[in-house]
């Protein structure tokens, strides 16, 4: 009992102290629409990596952060089946999909 009870303590001690892991997606498919229309909307390939909450965006051309901290502050995060989306009010929308494609949805998305 004691031997099984030491073994929990020493497991559970050793994943707080374990470096965070983060989850990369690349590739996916990302589209950015600018809320004062002045840039058409633009899709481009993207690596999604998210870590302790937080969400890095990255492209050729485009990074993005958005910390966990800021959620509700700076931006807005909504989570489905299909696509993330983080919302930047007055400034633009990111819409990520980690498939790599947008679903197929008659009549649009």
């Amino acid at each position: 009992m004691i031997r099984t009870t030491l073994t929990a303590v020493a497991l559970a001690i050793g994943a707080l102290a374990a470096p965070a892991q983060a989850d990369t997606v690349k590739e996916a498919l990302c589209v950015l629409s600018r809320h004062d229309d002045s840039i058409p909307q633009e899709e481009f390939t993207c690596d999604f990596t998210q870590t302790m909450g937080a969400a890095y965006i990255d492209s050729d051309r485009w990074a993005f952060t958005f910390p966990h901290a800021e959620q509700g502050k700076t931006y807005e995060r909504q989570n489905t089946e299909d696509f993330s989306r983080w919302t930047r009010d007055g400034q633009y929308t990111l819409t990520l999909h980690q498939s790599g494609k947008k679903p197929y949805e008659p009549g649009g998305w």
